[in-house]
């Protein structure tokens, strides 16, 4: 009866084992045998609108740990972070976040070079479960051409794999962080491949299973057109120099370029800039302590993530205010002495000797301050303001990029709400002239010479023509969307554009324009901050008979506009105009 029930035994236990617990146990098995090698797709390309790359990968090889393979011995952890320059407990909380998929590489490396990568292949014994791994690293042609709208990658956080577990993340996966490689994130990335790999039991590959290519991300077209950005991008950088030679600060800036007709941005700079390359395969502290730590900001988009007083290009929108509202016409003759005086107070002009007898077209061409002081107090805080959320002021554009800021449109509630003052009827002829609580960006300055050369019609700014796969061939096309339209008399736009072109013609721009072919049509702006330094700013756009682009350039505490900001605006116009007309010859 014992040997009875010790066979029983034995036929039950071996029943439970391949009955029962047969399925698992073969998995595991199959698992000890079959190695799962993944293949990292590659994000898709970048072009401008001429077809010129942009951002593309290159191939690279990284250290990668398989943790099913790998013993967890401290000491090994220890002498695996001391050889490719991490720190341990990076590698262990690695590990930890692979547990679920422990046959899954996990990359604690990227971009590797060529001795790393041999020192690595020598200690293959004693490195059980480290390999190395084929992956595919972004490439930004041009270094920091654009960089604030391409964007850049980084290492996944746990709130985006949480969100993006599902699609197929990993957790050690680079995603797009900034730019319009964080925008367009899921057209970019492509899907995985891999190979399943039998392997004996010293780790050898013995043959290969099967095979899933993998699929690279979709490219997108964009519609920077890549030499006037690099133009656009020489022109402010050489200016801010020149500022900063002649003793202004100079600290920065940014210029951006619309197409007036279907509002795509033909370029958009901002300086500092920065190398995404830099963030392609990790950062290191240092370059990131170095970017972050920069009195300058680098990693700001100035042209739409920084605001400054608009200046005097806002008075274009007081002039169409007044003009609208009936408080002047084209006819009225205005005395500029140099000052304006309200309620005993006195507030000068740019000119404190006085710019004399002046219509508003004068006004404009000379920017006249106690002028536009004057049609201030006509009107109101709030009929100006009204206006200029009328212009686009005060709100974002829709363009697809993170972090806009909105900008300021004061009034007298906003200020009740928000430093429980009163309204000052001083505040309301400064705002006239774009000073006192009034904050824009780039892209709005920009948007509002593109409602003027539209008579009205402001297109929403967009950055991406076509969605193409890796053939090449169009996936999706985007067209051109009307954000909103400001409907003003035929007469009134006629009066500010007689304006704009007397400032390149005769006023302020006029020597700093001399020569240029076409006409430009726009406004300088000085826009004080208050603290004894000025932002230089010109707005315009051209041809002035038949509007295709418009610009607007900001020297941030750069100096006067004239002289600062309009070189910058020269040079864009010849740089855009100069490549049509060797276009339309038959030039290369």
């Amino acid at each position: 009866w014992i040997i009875v029930a010790v066979v029983g035994l034995l036929i039950l236990r071996l029943a439970w084992m391949q009955l029962v617990r047969g399925p698992q146990y073969k998995k595991v098995a199959e698992e000890n045998r079959i190695h799962q090698i993944t293949e990292q797709a590659p994000r898709g390309n970048m072009y401008d609108r001429n077809g010129a790359l942009l951002v593309t990968n290159r191939p690279s090889f990284a250290v990668a740990i398989i943790p099913a393979e790998y013993s967890y011995d401290s000491a090994k952890t220890v002498a695996l972070a001391n050889m490719i320059g991490i720190l341990p407990e990076t590698i262990e909380k690695m590990l930890k976040d692979g547990e679920e998929s422990p046959y899954i590489p996990i990359i604690v490396k990227r971009d590797i070079d060529p001795v790393l990568q041999a020192k690595i292949l020598e200690r293959k014994d004693t490195l059980a479960g480290v390999v190395i791994s084929a992956v595919p690293v972004r490439q930004y042609i041009y270094k920091d051409l654009a960089a604030h709208v391409l964007g850049f990658l980084g290492s996944i956080n746990e709130e985006e794999y949480a969100k993006r577990k599902a699609q197929g993340y990993k957790p050690t996966d680079f995603i797009g962080k900034d730019g319009l490689e964080l925008e367009w994130e899921d057209v970019l990335r492509g899907i995985d491949g891999g190979l399943q790999v039998e392997v004996n039991a010293f780790g050898e590959e013995v043959q290969r299973i099967g095979e899933k290519k993998a699929i690279s991300g979709k490219g997108l077209i964009l519609t920077l057109d890549g030499n006037l950005q690099k133009a656009a991008q020489e022109a402010l950088m050489q200016q801010i120099e020149i500022s900063r030679n002649t003793g202004q600060p100079a600290k920065g800036g940014s210029a951006i370029v619309l197409d007036v007709h279907t509002g795509g941005v033909l370029a958009m700079v901002s300086s500092p800039a920065f190398d995404p390359n830099l963030f392609a395969s990790g950062i290191s502290s240092k370059n990131w302590g170095d970017l972050i730590n920069h009195p300058d900001h680098p990693l700001t988009n100035k042209g739409i993530q920084s605001t400054y007083p608009p200046g005097s290009v806002f008075k274009i929108i007081t002039t169409a205010a007044a003009l609208d509202m009936g408080y002047v016409t084209k006819e009225e003759v205005f005395e500029d002495k140099g000052f304006y005086i309200l309620g005993g107070w006195k507030f000068y002009g740019w000119k404190t000797e006085g710019l004399g007898k002046l219509t508003i077209v004068d006004a404009l061409a000379w920017s006249s301050d106690p002028v536009f002081y004057e049609l201030g107090r006509r009107m109101g805080i709030d009929n100006l303001a009204s206006y200029a959320l009328t212009f686009g002021l005060g709100k974002k554009s829709g363009i697809l990029l993170q972090g806009e800021e909105e900008g300021l449109v004061p009034t007298e509630g906003w200020k009740q709400k928000n430093y429980e003052q009163p309204w000052y009827p001083g505040e309301t002829i400064i705002a006239a002239i774009g000073q006192g609580y009034y904050l824009t960006t780039p892209l709005q300055q920009a948007l509002l010479l593109m409602a003027v050369a539209n008579d009205g019609v402001i297109y929403r700014p967009m950055l991406v023509e076509k969605i193409v796969d890796d053939n090449g061939s169009m996936v999706r096309s985007y067209q051109s969307e009307v954000a909103h339209r400001i409907y003003l008399k035929t007469e009134t736009w006629d009066i500010i554009k007689s304006g704009l072109v007397a400032v390149t013609t005769k006023g302020t721009g006029a020597g700093v324009f001399q020569g240029v072919t076409p006409t430009v049509a726009g406004k300088s702006g000085s826009a004080e901050t208050g603290i004894g330094t000025v932002h230089s700013w010109f707005a315009c756009y051209a041809p002035a008979q038949n509007p295709e682009i418009a610009i607007a350039v900001l020297v941030e505490e750069g100096g006067e506009g004239s002289t600062a900001a309009a070189p910058v605006v020269r040079k864009i116009v010849e740089a855009y105009f100069g490549a049509k007309e060797k276009l339309n010859s038959g030039g290369a």
